[in-house]
């Protein structure tokens, strides 16, 4: 007599996707299809298609309030792949994966090596690069970081001109003109995929410096890099922030899944 065949426990807990980014989009992508339900959350509302496994919300998440999403909805697992400079969702995430006992598994984007250029900078953070700036009197400046950038680089621009290039979208135009900056400093404009267009830019605007953070290949890193390094002026990189030790990173559909069945089935990865 055959022995039976042992199937793998149902699946009863949910995925919770920290999404809004290009690998946001990736987890969707390698969960269409699969036995498991899931959340796509971001923290502002935008424009989404999902499989039927699939759901979605929108909103910053509190430590309380995400506890609270997740026994509503039975959360088993974190996907973590929002921004690298999302402190504030690190933070989040880590207080309350701990507070629940859940596992965070993270999508992390690829990144340059850093570079020992003399005109590739890398600094701590943002008000590390306006003291550089103002150290050195390099004005005019363009910022590459994003609108969410524009209060962290204040100090900068009360003082002396700095451009930035923010999605065109009208909450980014209106993020920009709630905080005061002058409407000709301001480019809405998609980020620059090519060299020879951002070196352009560069050139076109006159700027002494750049600022951006390191985003990785996703926020067109090296293509900024690039682009400041044949335009000859100096490109000041915020490095990452470090994140919690308890995420687990994963690179790959096979790896995300596996990590999966493992948590949402009690088995081991690969099992």
């Amino acid at each position: 007599m055959s022995s039976p065949v042992i199937l793998p426990p149902a699946v009863t807990k949910t995925v919770l996707i920290f999404g809004g980014t290009t690998e946001g989009k990736q987890a969707v992508a390698w969960l269409t299809g699969t036995p498991y339900t899931f959340w796509y959350s971001t923290k502002t509302q935008v424009e989404t298609e999902l499989p039927p496994n699939g759901r979605y919300r929108w909103g910053a998440f509190t430590t309380a309030t995400l506890a609270e999403f997740c026994r509503l909805h039975q959360v088993g697992c974190f996907v973590h792949a929002g921004h690298p400079f999302a402190e504030a969702l690190h933070a989040t995430v880590a207080e309350a994966s701990q507070q629940l006992g859940l596992p965070v598994l993270r999508l992390e984007r690829d990144y340059p090596p850093r570079q020992a250029q003399p005109l590739i900078q890398y600094v701590a953070d943002y008000e590390e690069a306006v003291t550089c700036l103002r150290t050195a009197d390099l004005s005019p400046v363009l910022a590459l970081s994003g609108v969410q950038t524009i209060e962290r680089l204040r100090g900068y621009w009360q003082h002396q001109p700095m451009y930035f290039r923010v999605l065109p979208r009208a909450s980014s135009v209106a993020l920009a003109t709630r905080a005061g900056l002058p409407a000709e400093w301001l480019l809405p404009a998609e980020p620059g995929s090519e060299v020879a267009a951002e070196t352009a830019l560069i050139r076109r605007l006159g700027v002494r410096a750049v600022v951006t953070k390191e985003s990785g290949e996703s926020g067109f890193l090296s293509i900024k890099l690039a682009a400041a390094v044949a335009a000859g002026v100096p490109i000041f990189v915020v490095r990452r922030p470090a994140l919690p030790a308890h995420f687990r990173p994963v690179a790959g559909e096979g790896e995300l899944l596996a990590h999966l069945h493992s948590h949402l089935h009690g088995l081991t990865a690969g099992s």
